[in-house]
């Protein structure tokens, strides 16, 4: 078994406790000051393209022929090359052409009933936004048949942008027919759904596990520490994601939640050790937790380093988002149980030893 010496053992453990401090202040200005945490379109809305390709293609390069030749808003594009091929994410919020359609298209559908001649107007600019990619720009005088006949031309106009989009990508770069694209689209009200939606179970799940700590442990302290374990482990999970531009997406907040659970299984254990048995003295039991759950967290960081590489080289971006953001949490839980947890249970245990206390 691994030996390191007992750094419990002797001396004031509290100032152990500035670390995750000083680290804590620094996650809360990574992740709401500089540079945050980014959404993915999941959460949202937007439209992702996936290019994979066994050519290399240059991210600049596209990004410039994109803006060039279609009016996208929040632009980004970036690459990923591995030994299985060559790729290109391109992630852009909406296409200014079919927005503008969009709510023309809208504005008509609020006035039908109250104005139709006004409604038939919108449909008809519309139309004419949309004339570049469509083959045939008529509309009927009869307001209804217009929103029918409307509603078909904006679906046929935004499959003519994407198939010019992809001929354009794969003739400028020479691709050939190997070129595989992939996209995926959600709207804006979907996406701020979908947000909604997963900061309530955030929400529910936290509840959940703070009412299981308490119930189990019964004490303040001990359970306010194993809480606070874990909100640190999240808060280092969401900076580290800042710092390397990994998106909140429907694939990282279950990571998020999965986090938990992989946290605070050391806390609980120390916690377990520290405030149950007696055939050491407080620091040694610290000492002992300290080495079986080192030893946990390390096969649990081993599997995940397996997950990343084995995801990237494959270029599976659900399982390398999830490990990554597994693998973060887990870097901070070491700071948190270690350094934070342990000193604040020495303190709780020794003083509970010495006179009654709450």
């Amino acid at each position: 078994m691994l030996k390191i010496s007992n750094f419990y053992a002797g001396g004031d453990t509290k100032r152990y406790m500035l670390v995750p401090a000083a680290m804590f202040i620094l996650f809360l200005f990574l992740i709401l000051v500089w540079p945050t945490v980014p959404r993915g379109i999941d959460l949202k809305g937007g439209t992702l393209l996936l290019i994979r390709s066994d050519k290399e293609v240059d991210a600049s390069k596209l990004k410039d022929l994109l803006s060039a030749n279609f009016d996208l808003t929040d632009l980004k594009v970036h690459s990923i090359s591995s030994p299985a091929g060559f790729g290109v994410n391109v992630q852009f919020a909406t296409n200014a052409l079919l927005k503008g359609a969009r709510e023309e298209i809208d504005a008509g559908n609020a006035l039908e009933e109250i104005s139709p001649e006004t409604a038939l107007q919108h449909y008809r600019n519309a139309t004419t936004i949309l004339a570049e990619y469509l083959e045939e720009t008529s509309l009927p005088d009869e307001v209804f048949e217009a929103r029918g006949k409307v509603e078909l031309y904006f679906i046929e106009a935004g499959k003519n942008i994407n198939e010019k989009m992809q001929q354009l990508i794969t003739q400028e770069f020479n691709l050939g027919s190997e070129v595989a694209f992939q996209r995926k689209e959600v709207s804006p009200t979907l996406g701020e759904s979908f947000w909604q939606t997963a900061f309530n179970v955030a929400i529910f799940a936290g509840i959940l596990i703070v009412f299981v700590i308490f119930i189990f442990f019964r004490k303040i302290i001990p359970s306010a520490a194993v809480i606070g374990a874990a909100v640190f482990d999240i808060a280092g999970a969401l900076a580290l994601m800042a710092v390397f531009n990994i998106p909140l997406s429907l694939s990282s907040i279950p990571a998020l939640l999965m986090l938990i659970g992989y946290s605070v299984d050391t806390d609980i254990m120390l916690t377990t050790r520290m405030l149950t048995r007696r055939e050491k003295d407080p620091a040694g039991r610290a000492y002992d937790s300290m080495l079986t759950g080192l030893t946990m967290t390390g096969t649990t960081i081993a599997a995940l380093f397996a997950m990343i590489a084995i995801s990237y080289l494959n270029q599976i971006e659900v399982i390398f988002a999830i490990a990554v953001v597994l693998l973060f949490g887990l870097a901070a839980d070491l700071i948190s149980t270690w350094f934070m947890n342990a000193p604040v249970l020495l303190w709780y245990v020794e003083r509970k030893n010495k006179k009654p206390f709450f």
